[in-house]
């Protein structure tokens, strides 16, 4: 592989990681699921159920549930770039 096609694999992988660390995703279940990802749940990622409740009464937030962690109580907000965990817990 040459020199300036490595940089531009190298270039576009760095950019697509730090989309995925850094910014909102598309739905709240992405969301939850992204957010169990990074607090050490890999395999919950792909087997968990993820249901919202209804309930926004958390600033606009609505809660999801997964009953298969600790924190099972998740709230999702939506910005104008996507979704994104502003907080979770073990109750609403």
């Amino acid at each position: 592989m040459s020199k300036r096609k490595q940089n531009w694999v190298i270039s576009i992988t760095t950019l697509l990681v730090i989309y995925l660390f850094f910014f909102p995703t598309p739905t709240a279940e992405l969301a939850v699921r992204k957010h169990l990802f990074f607090s050490l749940h890999p395999i919950k990622v792909f087997s968990a159920q993820v249901k919202g409740t209804g309930s926004t009464s958390f600033g606009g937030a609505k809660l999801y549930y997964v009953g298969d962690v600790s924190r099972s109580y998740i709230w999702v907000k939506k910005n104008r770039l996507g979704y994104r965990v502003i907080a979770d817990g073990t109750g609403p």
